[in-house]
């Protein structure tokens, strides 16, 4: 697997869109970031057990198989996103057998979209959940260099698609479930390292995409079509964009299947900036 650099992993974690964890086979957190956090409280803090919250009960029959998970729904401890789904798959780190999860909250109004323009409740939007990750909280410990393997278990056996895509629109790096959903699990290089826009099943998606990712705004919750091999991969994205000093580094991708892949896909307003 050729990964990011280790400070791309670790940006990555800290600053996703999506909740991500590390627990052991038994549920209690070893590591996970600051969206987690939003969704589960002190419940994340290190060594609590998770399962509970998450509703969880086959949890042990799960890993017994360590068969991976999707779109399970589940409760969160926020009274504004209580609500929304976990995948979770299992791996081996020196010789540790752990769970790596992905959480995402069920919101309303995607960004981008039309409905935001005419929303009058933000409440539960993807607008409101994306402000929330962005006000500082000091009592947030980031990952860092030592946590650069359990982060690579992530990148490895979560089950959540995850690519960063560069300033000149190729994607830089892409995990194993986001090749496999555009049919590249045969041949990676047919997709990493070329422009993200074969991949996507509608021109003015992408194109909109690619604006919003050079001025660091955030899509979320947005469901589009993938291309795998010509066919519709129904998805639901979440990304952000690490952008410095006015340059788009790289893009903070996570793709899940979607959970209502017959739902209408979601149409994005016009291209405005300033939400």
């Amino acid at each position: 697997m050729n990964y990011p650099a280790d400070d791309q992993l670790i940006e990555l974690f800290n600053s996703a869109s999506a909740g991500l964890l590390v627990t052991d086979i038994d549920g209690r957190v070893i590591l996970a970031n600051r969206a987690s956090k939003e969704l589960l409280h002190d419940s994340q803090k290190l060594g609590m057990e998770i399962l509970s919250i998450l509703d969880f009960d086959d949890f042990s029959v799960i890993a017994s198989r360590g068969e991976p998970v999707e779109n399970r729904p589940v409760e969160f401890s926020d009274n504004e996103f209580s609500s929304g789904f976990a995948n979770v798959g299992f791996g081996n780190i020196n010789g540790h057998t752990y769970a790596f999860w992905a959480l995402r909250p069920i919101v309303h109004s995607p960004l981008p979209s039309l409905e935001e323009e005419s929303t009058t409740n933000n409440i539960k939007s993807a607008a409101s959940w994306i402000s929330r990750l962005e006000v500082p909280d000091s009592t947030y410990i980031p990952a860092a260099t030592k946590d650069i393997a359990l982060i690579r278990g992530i990148y490895d056996y979560c089950p959540v698609a995850i690519h960063l895509i560069e300033e000149n629109g190729n994607v830089g790096f892409a995990n194993w479930k986001d090749i496999a959903i555009v049919g590249a699990s045969n041949d990676p290089s047919s997709y990493v390292g070329h422009h993200i826009r074969h991949i996507y099943a509608d021109r003015d998606v992408i194109d909109d995409f690619l604006g919003r990712w050079g001025e660091d705004s955030p899509i979320i919750n947005f469901r589009a079509d993938f291309l795998n091999n010509g066919n519709r991969v129904p998805v639901v994205i979440f990304s952000t964009a690490n952008v410095v000093d006015g340059t788009l580094v790289n893009t903070r991708c996570f793709v899940f299947p979607d959970d209502q892949p017959d739902r209408k896909r979601d149409q994005i307003n016009a291209l405005d900036l300033a939400f």
